[in-house]
């Protein structure tokens, strides 16, 4: 979910918001959020279990000295680059990724997961065709992957092309409808077209399969606002309120609250 400036959105993957409440507070936890969402899909990086020795300080270092000391192995690269996507030096994970593509092939790295870091690092640079492209590639290997699947429709979302955003996370939902990710992507494509009862039913998918996430909370008090439900959209913002430690995002909250409450009072004269 991208952020804009003074507006709440509904938490998108990694990437992408949409317009909602007029408060500080994108989506879900925020647009920054959205991208955590992608990156949800490539964790697979073993952070260090092996701390050999006092120089590996960082993943960074530890798989820049596995390069160094194998330089023809897929899955050392691999794990540099994921390791140099995670500290932000994403023109440098690219180089890795896309060294791991020019090696021959042994075995040791699916080339789905490939594609899928090469589409997150376009889509953190900004350059979403690429990461489409990228993501698209990557289904050639796992043509039902979930995670691409619902990753190319965050991005779509991002272009606001929602029909096509739509279809994909309906995919990605039909491909493994117990990952949580793609109801959060289907309430907030439906969130963009205006159709806030069935955001709200997606988001409650969401917050089903995942209810330790206060985004799904937050996603769904946001829902309730838009369709009239006060009281239940308070309800969600206050366990969201209960769950969320971050005090930026409990601020936003808090003045979504004292609307809310606001807007009930006269009801309860």
């Amino acid at each position: 979910m991208r952020k804009k400036q003074g507006q709440a959105r509904v938490h998108a993957p990694v990437g992408v918001q949409l317009k909602t409440k007029q408060v500080s507070l994108p989506i879900s936890k925020t647009a920054m959020i959205g991208m955590s969402l992608l990156l949800l899909f490539i964790g697979y990086l073993t952070v260090s279990t092996f701390q050999r020795n006092s120089i590996f300080h960082t993943p960074v270092t530890l798989w820049k000295s596995a390069v160094q000391s194998a330089p023809d192995k897929r899955r050392t690269h691999e794990n540099y680059g994921q390791a140099l996507s995670t500290a932000g030096l994403l023109q440098e994970a690219l180089q890795q990724f896309k060294t791991v593509l020019a090696l021959p092939d042994d075995g040791s790295v699916p080339l789905r997961d490939v594609y899928r870091e090469i589409g997150v690092v376009y889509f953190r640079l900004g350059r979403i065709d690429e990461s489409i492209a990228a993501w698209k590639k990557g289904l050639e290997y796992a043509y039902r992957d979930a995670g691409l699947l619902n990753n190319i429709s965050i991005a779509l979302m991002k272009l606001q092309r929602f029909d096509e955003a739509l279809s994909h996370a309906e995919m990605a939902t039909r491909a493994n409808p117990y990952m949580p990710e793609p109801a959060n992507t289907l309430g907030e494509i439906y969130m963009a077209k205006g159709d806030y009862k069935k955001a709200a039913q997606y988001f409650m998918t969401f917050l089903q399969l995942r209810p330790e996430d206060a985004r799904a909370y937050w996603n769904m008090a946001i829902a309730l606002e838009r369709t009239g439900e006060y009281e239940k959209a308070l309800r969600f913002a206050n366990q969201f309120l209960a769950m969320e430690t971050d005090p930026r995002y409990r601020q936003a909250a808090m003045q979504m609250v004292n609307g809310l409450r606001n807007r009930l009072k006269p009801q309860e004269r």
